[in-house]
């Protein structure tokens, strides 16, 4: 009995329902980074091109005043002229919109001197430069051509000028002096911001424990307006005066014939004289010249300075950071965001200079400003996010940033050592991808001389005929040279000739190869000391943030947020890092601040200038402000870091030595001691 109620257990057990386990839910997939930042920066875009519809709407009224369309309609934007008139004029600004969406960049343009930076305009961004110049030109063309019509024919403005009753039509250069003197505008501008690289984004920063305050849009157009004004009415002046020169030297006698051309398509009884007829009422056209140009000019400025003040605005949305999940007052989700903190990451990654600096701005926020607390916090608990935790990958990432440096100091120091390590690396990465794709090494060893095939299959002992015959005449021209008793073929004419050549150039030591390149140089250097020399001496300061910072455009703002955000997250992780994930870090960050202030300290004071930086002397190695700023971010950090940690310094792994070294790089010494021993 007792057997048989044993196997009706079993068969019960084995007749019940298995239960399945829980199923597991994937892990969120962060959104790139971009899908939060592209929308912001279209908002931007639009309400940039809000406010210069405005400008351009006041534009408007301005060039209709006085065309007899009334009081109301002179103004009113809806169904009238002056609508049209706004809407055509909107294309300007947005043409120089296009020109910054076009070239934007966040870090400063860095070149070794000036003719490099042309060069790289030329070259490596031979579209971009071109493209800037064809958008400013046609800006203008359609400006003036808004203008003329706005005008209306009592403004003498059209090609043809008619004439009275008795006189031949004939084409108007009043007209045609106005199109030039706007398209010359064009040019000089796109020089201008091409020189001046306005495409740059100045990021804003923010000291750390600040609240989430920020100087309005509006207000900082209301602080730029007056020099913005100021700044067009001088060009204004400039423009017109030497643009009119230029006018009459270049442009009138050289592209009349093609305005002529195009007046004849225009009118066909013109006067059968293709010079040019001269300007007529100056007073007015000068007036009309100097306003167009004038509004112009203020749009093109407004344009650009309302672009940078939107763009540049923080990486927050709603008060909150980007990548947060926003909501409003009512609970209603804004923004979503499944894995903030993943998306960021990606942003850290991106291999665009505009979005990682931007992902490293709001690191900078979300981690140094208070209210962001709760959002900072999670940057310690994920701690199982993959590949690793949130705080590994982050803090990874801001070493990468600091780390650079140091390596590009290496490349400018030895750059055949460093191609050689580059090289090794990409050959050992080419045969890690060959194991991979094939299952088997390929054969890397050197090749064996039994491999090798004979040259030819001739008899070696036989000696070779035309081997023979040349020795042979060798050695006859060998006897004639080294026979006694002979007359040196130099006759003294001859020899007094070539020391008399020898006397009067200097003698053959100024036409070796030394002497040649000696004189070479000093002429050089005697053309770089003029004003015309200036754009192509390397200064000492150039050379050395384009080492430290990186080419072709500065990496500085990013290094200073990612230094910031690190010491930030180190310090605050004695309060805020519940799992003790990392403390494991603080030698290594330790270890990277103080090899790169040792580094920049070093090659700042080795480097050897140019031979073309002529106005250089020693005390210019103490007057580099980039780098000087970028060490004391470094000092600053280095030092927080060791007071909150100095004490733990022994456990966490960091020998007396360097400890040491990190308080002489940062300059604490004594002051360590002090603030211990007053806590």
């Amino acid at each position: 009995m007792a057997t048989t109620t044993t196997t009706t257990d079993h068969r019960a057990l084995l007749a019940q329902p298995t239960l399945s386990p829980p199923p597991t839910h994937a892990p969120p997939v962060a959104r790139p980074y971009k899908d939060f930042l592209t929308p912001a920066l279209h908002r931007r875009f639009t309400h940039s091109a809000l406010i210069l519809s405005l400008f351009c709407w006041i534009t408007a009224v301005f060039l209709g005043s006085g065309n007899g369309a009334g009081y109301f309609w002179s103004w009113f934007p809806l169904f009238s002229f002056t609508g049209l008139r706004t809407f055509l004029l909107l294309m300007v600004p947005l043409m120089v919109l296009i020109v910054r969406i076009m070239n934007m960049h966040v870090g400063t343009r860095m070149m070794v001197s000036d003719a490099e930076t042309l060069v790289f305009l030329l070259t490596a961004r031979l579209g971009k430069t071109l493209g800037t110049v064809m958008w400013y030109g046609l800006s203008a063309w359609v400006f003036g051509e808004v203008v003329v019509w706005s005008k209306g024919p009592e403004a003498g403005l059209s090609w043809i000028d008619v004439g009275r009753e008795w006189e031949r039509a004939r084409v108007n250069e009043n007209s045609f002096y106005l199109r030039t003197m706007l398209i010359m505008m064009a040019l000089w501008q796109a020089v201008w911001h091409l020189a001046t690289d306005v495409d740059r984004l100045p990021l804003e920063e923010v000291e750390a424990g600040e609240t989430t305050t920020w100087t309005t849009p509006l207000q900082k157009m209301g602080q730029k307006f007056g020099g913005l004004a100021s700044l067009a009415f001088n060009t204004t002046i400039a423009g017109t005066v030497f643009g009119t020169v230029f006018y009459f030297a270049v442009p009138r006698r050289m592209f009349w014939p093609w305005a002529y051309s195009l007046a004849s398509t225009l009118h066909r009884n013109l006067q059968h004289d293709e010079r040019p007829p001269g300007l007529l009422n100056l007073g007015t056209l000068m007036t009309q010249t100097t306003s167009s140009i004038f509004l112009l000019l203020m749009l093109w400025n407004l344009s650009n300075t309302i672009f940078t003040i939107y763009i540049t605005q923080p990486p927050l949305k709603k008060g909150q950071p980007l990548t947060s999940e926003v909501k409003d007052a009512g609970g209603t989700i804004l923004s979503k965001s499944k894995d903030p903190n993943g998306s960021l990451i990606r942003g850290l990654l991106a291999k665009r200079d505009t979005p990682r600096t931007f992902a490293f701005w709001e690191l900078y926020l979300i981690c140094t400003i208070d209210a962001y607390q709760a959002r900072r916090r999670t940057i310690y608990t994920e701690v199982d996010k993959q590949p690793a935790s949130t705080w590994s990958q982050v803090s990874k990432q801001c070493l990468a940033e600091i780390q650079n440096i140091s390596v590009r100091i290496r490349k400018v120091q030895d750059p055949a050592e460093y191609q050689k390590k580059a090289a090794e690396a990409e050959s050992a990465r080419k045969m890690h991808e060959n194991l991979i794709a094939h299952g088997k090494p390929d054969d890397y060893r050197l090749p064996r001389i039994a491999d090798r095939q004979p040259l030819d299959g001739k008899d070696v002992f036989v000696r070779d005929r035309r081997s023979d015959a040349i020795h042979t005449i060798g050695n006859v021209a060998k006897s004639f040279g080294q026979s006694p008793g002979q007359e040196s073929p130099l006759m003294p004419t001859a020899r007094k000739a070539i020391e008399w050549t020898e006397s009067r150039t200097g003698g053959r030591e100024a036409w070796s190869k030394q002497g040649l390149g000696q004189a070479t140089e000093s002429r050089m250097k005697a053309f770089l000391k003029t004003w015309t020399g200036i754009p192509f001496r390397q200064t000492f300061a150039a050379r050395v943030n384009a080492a430290v910072f990186g080419v072709p455009f500065s990496a500085k703002t990013t290094i200073v947020y990612a230094i910031q955000s690190l010491t930030t997250l180190a310090t605050l992780s004695l309060k805020e890092d519940d799992y003790g994930q990392v403390a494991k870090d603080i030698p290594v960050i330790v270890r990277t601040l103080t090899n790169t202030i040792v580094n920049v300290n070093a090659f700042v004071a080795e480097v050897k200038p140019s031979w073309t930086d002529v106005g250089f002397s020693n005390a210019q190695r103490e007057q580099v402000e980039e780098v000087k700023e970028l060490l004391a971010v470094l000092r600053q950090s280095l030092g927080a870091v060791l007071l909150a940690f100095d004490e733990y310094a022994g456990s966490l792994g960091l020998s007396r030595k360097e400890v040491r070294e990190a308080k002489e790089a940062v300059g604490l010494g004594r002051e360590v001691e002090m603030r211990r021993g007053g806590a």
